[in-house]
């Protein structure tokens, strides 16, 4: 899924604006949802850090993940902080960010040197291994009927 942001900070109304839009079909983005703030309410949550700037920026109608509420912060912080006034535009696809997210987080071992060679495979060592024996006895419970008389009962 892809996802695009657009952060406008509005001077004459004191506010901030965040528009979150969803690719609908190829290059089709829609505007799923749109949250208002204070500047104040943003300014004083920028000087209390980052963390609280995305608790403030997540409502109950627009809650990014972790990944792209960061980016949202960053470039709201940005924004305050150069005094930037054209809007910023934020896009994310789910199928790269994760990905790479995966990627950084998993590290590859070398396989070559776990790898048995053919001569491995057929080496018989059973030699090493304990063989158990078996003590377990099964009894045929004294109401169960035999094969043989189910076969006379059906020819009957």
């Amino acid at each position: 899924m892809k996802q695009k942001y657009l952060i406008l900070k509005d001077d004459e109304k004191n506010e901030l604006i965040i528009r979150e839009f969803l690719e609908i079909t190829k290059e089709t983005f829609s505007l799923v949802c749109e949250e208002t703030y204070d500047n104040n309410n943003i300014e004083s949550a920028i000087a209390k850090g980052e963390k609280h700037l995305v608790s403030v920026l997540r409502t109950n109608n627009m809650y990014p993940v972790g990944l792209y509420a960061d980016k949202l912060a960053e470039s709201v912080i940005s924004m305050y902080s150069t005094g930037y006034k054209e809007p910023i535009k934020l896009f994310f696809d789910d199928a790269i960010s994760f990905s790479k997210k995966i990627e950084d987080g998993i590290e590859l071992e070398e396989v070559e040197d776990k790898v048995p060679v053919d001569d491995e495979l057929f080496e018989d060592d059973f030699d090493d291994h304990k063989i158990l024996k078996n003590v377990c006895s099964i009894k045929v419970a004294e109401d169960e009927i035999e094969d043989d008389e189910i076969d006379s009962e059906e020819e009957n």
